[in-house]
């Protein structure tokens, strides 16, 4: 198996970590211009933005993800880049052609992490319904559906609990398949990563409870009858991070 390396885009101030320790990172486009040509030069494959929209852990200035990356992605010719969004701060259908487009700009080169949500304050101060941990997963899991369709079918419909599209067109389409991931370790999560995501970020632990949850994964696929992540690309594992 290869081994392949990422690393978190500083897109946000104070750092990437909840710590005392002084960060020597900085937020500013310029900054993470410079550091992902480094990364890219070094031999990273990945780069991640994260999506902030108030401040914790330090964080009270954030660059917004997706623009970061694809940013990134236009100032790069090897490093992969993965944009961080939230389903409910934001509507499939717009996702799918910002998606689309960054996939031309980059040749390829960006994908998206979609995160289910786990700081309550980024929904409701904002107006946003907060859900129940479940339904954020059964929304997200929603949303991917409707990016997949929108990105393979010449009209696609939809009729969810989420998400209702009604013989959409989506053009161009990306010329590559942008891949798409997900983090969580609750088992609704790893459910959703069994049924539509193409990559799942693990938050850590021992050897054992990684084992247990790729099994588990596994598991949940042939009971969907679908392929899992590492079927459908390959399993990425994180050791930080927040999710459920």
């Amino acid at each position: 198996m290869n081994t392949e390396f990422a690393y978190w885009v500083p897109n946000v101030s104070g750092g990437l970590v909840i710590t005392g320790w002084p960060q020597n990172t900085d937020w500013n486009y310029e900054y993470n211009k410079n550091l992902a040509r480094t990364a890219e030069q070094v031999g990273f494959n990945y780069a991640l933005a994260q999506a902030r929209f108030f401040g914790s852990y330090g964080a009270d200035k954030q660059l917004e993800a997706l623009s970061v990356a694809n940013a990134l992605a236009a100032n790069t010719e090897k490093l992969r880049l993965i944009g961080a969004v939230h389903p409910g701060q934001w509507k499939p259908g717009p996702i799918a052609n910002f998606v689309a487009t960054a996939d031309r700009i980059s040749n390829g080169r960006f994908h998206l992490n979609v995160v289910s949500g786990w700081f309550r304050d980024e929904f409701t101060r904002f107006g946003e319904p907060w859900l129940e941990h479940d339904e954020r997963y059964e929304r997200s899991e929603e949303f991917i559906q409707v990016l997949k369709g929108l990105w393979a079918e010449e009209k696609f419909s939809f009729n969810g609990r989420f998400y209702q599209v009604d013989e959409a067109p989506l053009e161009p389409k990306p010329v590559t398949p942008p891949a798409i991931f997900q983090g969580g370790n609750s088992p609704r999560a790893l459910k959703m990563a069994a049924r539509v995501s193409d990559w799942l970020f693990l938050n850590g632990g021992s050897l054992e409870k990684l084992k247990k949850q790729i099994r588990q994964v596994r598991s949940y696929a042939k009971e969907f009858g679908t392929k899992p992540p590492e079927n459908r690309r390959q399993r990425l594992c994180h050791c930080s991070g927040n999710g459920s």
